[in-house]
């Protein structure tokens, strides 16, 4: 199952975590590459979806020491102020996270803003020995306010969100239980202003299972040209990366701007979003990236508003129209 209908009475555990990082340079008894990123706080609220509303039930902090990455990372240091007396202080990860299950529940899903939590949890398990299988479906509220709030297919962070909202900030940001709480109130905020049913039939199609692989990635060898450049990934959106079948196209590709989108369809696996980005590299070269992943509401409707633009635009898409300066007030003699 690729996605889960949402009913009332679900509930959903919106999470964050923050992870301290390897330090450049210094040696490790492992391959750094196995962990990313060391869990050093988990956050989450408990929300229960009651007559359209969600209604918290309960948030959960808790900090972890870590025994890969004790010395904090200057950036995880600037963006989360933490301290190496801090990392000193947690639990550790298997305690909390244990914990953190308990909180959950037997039937929650699980949301948070962006899908890299879901990763690093899901690579910590893993590098820690434990079960890596999480056994819950995720819901990314990223693209879920983008598609209810006028920054449709945009992507936005947390405290843009909050503003848009006008959220109180009591807590500084990038804090994971401060941020699990920002992004409940987001989530409320998308429930109280819209339609139940439509909400709900969003959330439903593009929850996602947590232990199944989303996203696949081809990053293209640079060239003189971006037709080359394209042409380089062409093949990488013909089959499917589960099953290898070749896909039933839904939506052509077509190209706007620097961005390829298109929709596939596989019969076995259901259905795809790609999008492939034309860049460049320091030389000057171009390379392009392309992303393929089980789509979700907001991929159809972006996939659908890009298409829209193309039709009317073609390549170069809807002009950007600067606005007119304010002209220059007279000024007149003082009597």
């Amino acid at each position: 199952m690729l996605s889960r209908k949402i009913k009332d009475g679900d509930v959903f555990i919106v999470f964050d975590l923050e992870w301290n990082q390897p330090l450049p340079g210094k040696e490790y008894s492992f391959d750094v590459s196995t962990l990313t990123g060391e869990i050093i706080e988990i956050g989450a609220v408990k929300l229960v979806s009651l007559d359209g509303m969600l209604i918290e039930h309960g948030v959960f902090s808790c900090d972890i020491k870590p025994v890969c990455y004790k010395t904090i990372h200057y950036h995880v240091k600037k963006v989360t102020h933490k301290t190496n007396a801090d990392l000193a202080r947690g639990e550790s990860f298997e305690d909390a996270y244990t914990k953190f299950r308990e909180f959950c529940g037997t039937d929650a899903i699980l949301a948070g803003w962006g899908n890299n939590d879901t990763d690093m949890l899901k690579m910590n398990l893993k590098f820690f020995g434990m079960d890596d299988r999480i056994g819950m479906f995720f819901l990314d509220v990223q693209p879920l306010f983008s598609t209810f709030s006028t920054e449709k297919g945009k992507q936005r962070s947390v405290e843009f969100a909050v503003d848009y909202y006008n959220v109180p900030k009591e807590e500084n940001f990038h804090s994971a239980t401060a941020d699990a709480k920002y992004t409940a109130r987001i989530m409320e905020n998308i429930f109280r202003r819209n339609q139940t049913s439509e909400v709900l039939s969003v959330i439903s199609s593009s929850s996602v299972n947590c232990d199944i692989k989303r996203e696949y990635t081809k990053v293209g060898a640079p060239c003189e040209h971006a037709s080359q450049a394209l042409s380089l990934v062409s093949g990488f959106s013909v089959k499917c990366p589960i099953c290898g079948r070749n896909f039933n196209i839904k939506m052509e590709p077509f190209r706007i701007r620097k961005s390829v989108y298109a929709l596939y369809d596989c019969p076995g696996d259901g259905e795809f979003f790609c999008r492939t980005r034309i860049k460049k590299n320091r030389e000057g070269k171009y390379y392009a990236a392309s992303v393929l992943r089980f789509a979700t509401q907001p991929d159809y409707y972006l996939a659908a508003s890009k298409r829209e633009e193309f039709e009317k635009f073609g390549i170069d898409g809807e002009p950007v129209t600067k606005p007119e300066p304010e002209p220059t007030p007279e000024i007149t003699a003082e009597t």
